[in-house]
C-alpha cells in the first residue's frame, strides 16, 4: 500500500494535472487543475478518490486558469507558496497575453513553504521550495515520487525567461533539491512524460 497517481494532459499548453491518493484510504489531493475540470473530476470519480485539498505547484496561467472552478465544485481548500501569489492575482493579465478566456481568481486558503508536510491517508509528501521557473515554484517529494511542476522535465528544464525566472536559481534548485534524491525516484512533471532522477542525472543536457 502506498501512493497511487493518475494524470490528465489538459488545456492549450498540454499541462499535466495530477490526482494523487492513498491506495488504502482513497484520501487524495489534486495538483494543478488548470483546465478541463469536467474530465479531471470524471477521473476522480472513476478512481473513487476523496479529495482533501488542491495544491498549486506554481501560478503560471496553464496551471491555474480554471483552478477556481475546481475549488468551487469540490469545496476544498487551495494551497500555494506565498511567493507565487502575485502571479495568481495576475491571472487576468496572463490570460489576455495568451488570448484565453478566464474566470475568477482562486481563493488562497493556506501557504506552503519549505519543509511542510502534506498528508493524505497514509501518504506524506514534503514540500520543497524550488524557485527559478517562478519565484514560488514548489515540488512535492515522498513515497518514491517527486511532483515538480515546471522545474524539471524529461531531458529538459523549465523556461526561465518569464517574469521572476532565473536560470541560475533554477539549476541550483534542481541540484540541491532534486538531484540529491535516489536515482529510482519517479519525476512527475508539469508537461510531458514521467521520468526518473537517475535518467535526468545521466541524460539531461542542462545538468551535465
Amino acid at each position: 500500500m502506498g501512493m497511487k497517481w493518475d494524470s490528465l494532459t489538459v488545456g492549450a499548453f498540454g499541462m499535466n494535472a495530477y490526482i494523487l491518493w492513498c491506495e488504502k484510504s482513497k484520501a487524495g489531493i489534486l495538483v494543478d487543475p488548470g483546465d478541463e475540470i469536467d474530465a479531471i473530476l470524471e477521473r476522480v470519480t472513476t478512481h473513487e478518490v476523496k479529495l482533501e485539498r488542491i495544491i498549486i505547484t506554481h501560478a503560471h496561467i496553464d496551471h491555474v486558469l480554471h483552478a477556481h472552478e475546481a475549488q468551487t465544485r469540490l469545496n476544498i481548500p487551495l494551497y500555494i507558496n506565498r511567493e507565487d501569489e502575485p502571479l495568481l492575482k495576475n491571472i487576468p493579465a496572463q490570460a489576455v497575453m495568451f488570448g484565453l478566456p478566464y474566470g475568477p481568481i482562486p481563493k488562497v486558503d493556506g501557504y506552503l513553504q519549505e519543509g511542510d508536510i502534506i498528508s493524505f491517508g497514509e501518504v506524506s509528501l514534503t514540500v520543497h521550495h524550488t524557485p527559478g521557473h517562478s519565484p514560488g515554484s514548489i515540488s512535492l517529494i515522498g513515497d518514491g515520487h517527486a511532483i515538480v511542476g515546471d522545474v524539471l522535465f524529461q531531458s529538459s528544464i523549465g523556461r526561465t525567461d518569464l517574469p521572476g525566472g532565473s536560470f541560475d536559481v533554477l539549476i541550483r534548485s534542481i541540484r540541491e533539491k532534486l538531484l540529491t534524491l535516489p536515482d529510482s525516484v519517479r519525476v512527475l512533471p508539469g508537461h510531458g512524460e514521467a521520468t526518473t532522477i537517475g535518467f535526468e542525472r545521466l541524460n539531461n543536457p542542462f545538468l551535465q
